[in-house]
């Protein structure tokens, strides 16, 4: 069995930040300008992937959940419930072992956000904010 091989480049961070991403590597993946990109830190905290975000445009969600086993759970199935297409999350305690909160960028597909916003609620979680990216 013959594994693919991945391309591997090293390239720098300038002064703002910004990672140039070789052309070839580019074309192959068919990111073009403009194009969203989802950065994902590995556990260790020592790797950084990105990918191309297929979804031109992104709602953004910070939502308030309890910092209890099985919050998170409820506001992800509430969610699931509308069919939002989930992309990219993280959560973060706020105050440990009480209040959470969980960034999610979504396609929300026909889905107001106040609609979103009554769903969470009623899995007891709280829409803070939401915004397109």
């Amino acid at each position: 069995m013959v594994e693919s091989l991945a391309l591997v480049e090293t390239s720098r961070v300038d002064s703002k930040g910004r990672v140039l991403i070789p052309q070839h590597m580019r074309q192959i993946a068919g990111i073009l300008p403009n194009d969203k990109i989802i950065l994902s830190l590995g556990k260790d905290a020592n790797e950084i992937t990105l990918r191309p975000a297929h979804e031109k445009k992104l709602l953004r969600l910070v939502i308030e959940i309890s910092d209890r086993p099985g919050a998170l759970a409820a506001a992800a199935a509430a969610l699931a419930e509308l069919k939002v297409d989930l992309v990219s999350s993280y959560s973060h305690s706020s105050k440990r072992g009480e209040v959470a909160n969980w960034v999610v960028q979504c396609n929300p597909g026909n889905q107001s956000i106040q609609k979103i916003k009554a769903r969470l609620a009623a899995a007891k979680a709280r829409l803070l904010s939401a915004s397109w990216d």
